[in-house]
C-alpha cells in the first residue's frame, strides 16, 4: 500500500500521489488564466476554500496533492467533469 504524502517532494517525487497537477496546469493554460486569475475565480465561486496562489502553484508542480474538494473545485471553474482531471 502507497503511503500518503501531503506535501512536499520527499525524496524524489510525489509517487504517483498526485494524478491531476499537470492537467489543471495545461486546463488553466488553455485558457489562458494565470494562476492568480484561477485562484480568483475559484475564491470567488467558492469562499470557503483553501486555496492560494502558492498551494495551486505546489499542485500543479506536483509538489503538494490536491484535496478532493480542491479538485471538485478545479473542474467547476475550468467547466470539465471531476473525472476529466484524471485522463491524461
Amino acid at each position: 500500500m502507497q503511503s500518503f504524502i501531503p506535501h512536499g517532494n520527499r525524496g524524489g517525487g510525489m509517487n504517483g500521489s498526485n494524478l491531476i497537477g499537470r492537467k489543471i496546469a495545461r486546463l488553466r493554460w488553455q485558457r489562458a488564466w494565470t494562476q492568480d486569475v484561477f485562484v480568483a475565480k475559484l475564491q470567488v465561486r467558492f469562499p470557503d476554500l483553501k486555496i492560494t496562489r502558492d498551494i495551486l502553484a505546489n499542485i500543479e508542480t506536483l509538489r503538494s496533492v490536491s484535496t478532493d474538494k480542491h479538485a471538485y473545485a478545479f473542474a467547476a471553474v475550468l467547466g470539465v467533469e471531476v473525472n476529466e482531471l484524471f485522463r491524461p
